[in-house]
């Protein structure tokens, strides 16, 4: 339920472990005494998750997408490898992918948004965000009259009619499935991969009436129909987890063919023997010809991960006809000639862009620690001489940090890889960070809760795609050496952790992994004996609440928790909270909360951290609310003079209070 102002909490006494609390007004206005710097941007990112390729009178055209802060469209002359034009997506941070009219004009779906770009402009076009309510756009389809589109987490398709700009909502593809994660239309109709049950789903263009095309029974347990393809009555589909390649005849209706593993994004249109291409999970292109249905290894070895394909035109005796290009997530094109067998690999220019801050801790060097989304890497900060130490690609993105025992902790998605990091030592990617452990085979995806319990870590955990029930996992990091305990409390994940005493406390929150809903409704707060390996309590934390996102022990033992943008105190001795604080109100109708505030003590005693968007203290005496700043990210940390440290997107900002 959304808060509708000031929470009061009254005591129950009938049971010792429900709420009693009392509520203290925030004041309203922020502190003068604050003093907020701009430090820099920890993170640069070139990673592109999506491109499309297509031609015009003019040569022939990648359209990449650069992921940051504010993504960017850079159009590429295959021809030559360069870039023509760098163009902002206002409003988006990146794309999974495009689609090319004959005439040669582009769409790029990113974020919410859809994106056109004519040839020759010198500016894309904000065609806004045509299925209100959609958060995410994934792949496009077009027939020549009308571009496709798949959404999340309605899993919707719509289209915009390329010449008046109608768009037309064919609404939910298939109940419960909240994610178009592929699409292609042939023959007048559309073809989608869904998830999270994989499956794949036709339907008419006219009509909207659709059918599913039943996966193969061995893979009906799959994720994500990831990518699809349809060419000359041929469908392609990469299903994920497994990553297996499957082939079906849309005129017999039978899947004919599985073509080992493969790697996205997509297959490629026919060269002119009939072969389509794919990249497959030993870096190897493979072709498979529509005439023959044989599957062939090419001699292209240590190929990429192919972001969309393409045709273009080098010319010259090695790159006779029509040469295939392609292009991977680090800048890198492709090139395989059919006729001639000729390969190259070129590194294009497209510049970085700062990424989005995901995680920040202070270290136990002194030193600012994080990492970026979705590119990942670790930097650090050094406040003594104001210098950033950016390592793209030694970490994956981190979920969680936890400065412990001298070491930091990490908690990276995808498949909750856990690492550690020794801040003595330098950067090597494999090496420090080490992984100790991972709970990928446990089914956990983004572990963004960690304490240390003795000599182990302990971390909670959201579920992978489609799944209820997180996990707290105790992990030795020396041996990696691990106790799973999945479903602490049922159907709900492990979204704040503390170490009180003996015991771990933790909360959770109602929202497993994306692509299913919730079945409970209050989040909770439970304690676990990590000796015995059992849950000795679990109770209510704040009536409505739906996730607990930062549980603390301060210096003087007293134990804080937050919800979104709500302050409470927690007696574990009496199992009760015994205070509460909204410091800005939340409503929680929302698609889903795995983390948001983020808590320290400050050097006078005061509890501080980001409640939601909004940078306060709290006197643990009286309660009373000094706010400092607002229209954060929620993402932040304090050193150990009391210095705040929080990000705006991809920038860093500090506080002195």
């Amino acid at each position: 339920m959304p808060f509708t102002g000031r929470r009061r909490l009254a005591p129950i006494a009938i049971l010792a472990t429900l709420v009693a609390a009392t509520a203290v007004p925030a004041t309203p206005a922020l502190a003068d005494a604050a003093t907020e710097t701009l430090v820099g941007v920890p993170h640069h990112n070139l990673a592109i998750y999506g491109a499309t390729f297509g031609s015009t009178p003019a040569g022939d055209y990648a359209y990449a997408v650069a992921r940051g802060t504010t993504g960017a469209l850079n159009v590429i002359d295959t021809r030559t490898a360069t870039v023509v034009r760098t163009l902002p997506l206002p409003g988006a941070g990146g794309s999974w992918g495009g689609t090319v009219t004959p005439d040669g004009t582009a769409y790029i779906g990113a974020d919410s948004k859809l994106f056109r770009y004519r040839p020759g402009a010198d500016h894309v076009e904000d065609l806004g965000s045509p299925a209100p309510g959609e958060t995410a756009t994934w792949r496009l389809a077009n027939d020549g009259k009308r571009v496709f589109v798949g959404t999340f987490p309605t899993g919707k398709v719509y289209s915009v009619d390329h010449r008046t700009g109608a768009v037309r909502d064919y609404g939910q593809v298939w109940p419960g499935e909240q994610y178009v994660r592929s699409i292609s239309v042939a023959n007048g109709k559309i073809y989608t991969g869904l998830g999270t049950v994989a499956r794949v789903v036709e339907i008419d263009v006219e009509s909207g009436d659709r059918r599913e095309i039943p996966l193969p029974e061995q893979y009906r347990a799959e994720q994500f129909v990831y990518d699809l393809d349809v060419h000359q009555k041929t469908l392609f589909a990469r299903v994920t987890n497994s990553n297996r390649v499957l082939v079906h005849d849309l005129t017999t209706g039978e899947w004919i063919a599985e073509l080992g593993n493969g790697r996205g994004l997509d297959f490629s249109t026919p060269d002119d023997d009939g072969n389509v291409y794919f990249a497959s999970t030993s870096a190897r292109l493979m072709a498979y010809n529509l005439k023959t249905r044989t599957l062939t290894p090419t001699a292209f070895t240590g190929y990429g991960t192919s972001r969309g394909f393409g045709w273009t035109h080098l010319g010259g005796p090695e790159w006779r006809g029509r040469t295939l290009v392609t292009i991977d997530l680090s800048g890198k094109m492709y090139y395989f000639n059919p006729m001639t067998g000729a390969k190259k690999v070129v590194t294009v220019p497209v510049p970085g862009l700062p990424a989005q801050l995901q995680t920040l801790e202070a270290g136990p060097d002194g030193r600012i620690w994080s990492s970026a989304y979705p590119s990942g890497g670790i930097t650090s900060y050094d406040p003594a001489t104001g210098t950033f130490a950016e390592n793209a690609s030694a970490l994956g993105q981190a979920e969680g940090l936890l400065s412990y025992k001298g070491k930091i902790y990490a908690g990276v998605y995808p498949g909750a890889n856990l690492f550690e990091l020794d801040p003595t030592k330098p950067i090597v990617r494999g090496t420090n960070p080490r992984q100790f452990a991972s709970l990928r085979t446990d089914h956990q995806d983004r572990p963004f809760a960690i304490t240390g319990v003795g000599d182990r870590i302990a971390f909670g955990t959201i579920p992978e795609y489609g799944q209820l029930g997180g996990a707290l996992a105790l992990v030795d990091p020396v041996t990696g050496a691990k106790e799973v305990h999945r479903d602490v409390v049922p159907q709900q994940s492990v979204t704040a952790l503390a170490t009180v005493g003996n015991l771990v406390l933790g909360g959770t929150g109602i929202w497993g992994g994306l692509g299913i809903a919730p079945t409970q409704t209050e989040a909770k707060l439970f304690l676990w004996d990590p000796v015995t390996a059992t849950k000795v309590w679990e109770g209510p934390a704040i009536p409505g609440a739906k996730a607990i996102t930062r549980l603390i022990v301060a210096p003087d033992g007293r134990v804080w928790g937050s919800t979104v943008g709500t302050l409470f105190e927690f007696d574990p001795a009496s199992r009760t909270v015994v205070n509460t604080v909204e410091v800005e109100p939340f409503d929680w109708n929302v698609d889903h909360v795995w983390r948001s505030d983020h808590l320290a003590v400050a050097p006078d005693g005061a509890v501080c951290g980001n409640f939601s968007t909004t940078v306060a203290c709290v006197d643990p005496a009286t309660l009373a609310v000094e706010k400092l700043a607002t229209g954060i990210t929620d993402v932040w940390t304090m050193d150990a003079a009391g210095v705040m440290y929080y990000a705006r997107g991809g920038e860093l900002y500090k506080l002195t209070r």
